[in-house]
């Protein structure tokens, strides 16, 4: 037969298998508290508040993300196509500021600009 029992803060049921491999604990009065709602109970017994608890999570968390962030190294030529592109934009403002005149030197210039830059950006991949 199969018997269910839950934990007595969180209500989550909790097998046979659990309460085996460690997963829940029963406690001196005979209630049965999972791993979790243990720790929490070790921790408010000891002193600590629910707000030290969600910041302690936080900062869990924050390090985590900040350890699996990658860099790619930088190199001249990505920091080259960085300042190339804008030239490329300033080219263009060039090209709006004088559109009643020749624009089409503007435009060309700002053109091979861009394909210097996406050729250095690309360059090392």
């Amino acid at each position: 037969m199969l018997e269910i029992k839950l934990c007595a803060n969180c209500k989550r049921s909790l097998s046979r298998k659990d309460i085996d491999a460690g997963h829940a604990v029963y406690q001196e009065d005979g209630k049965l508290l999972c791993r979790e709602c243990l720790t929490l109970k070790i921790k408010k017994e000891k002193g600590y508040e629910e707000k030290d608890f969600v910041l302690e999570s936080l900062l869990n968390e924050v390090k985590n993300i900040n350890r699996t962030l990658t860099y790619e190294p930088a190199s001249w030529l990505i920091i080259l196509a960085s300042v190339i592109q804008c030239f490329v934009f300033g080219s263009l403002i060039f090209a709006y500021l004088h559109r009643n005149s020749d624009v089409h030197a503007y435009l060309l210039l700002s053109l091979v600009f861009q394909v210097m830059a996406l050729t250095f950006f690309v360059i090392k991949k």
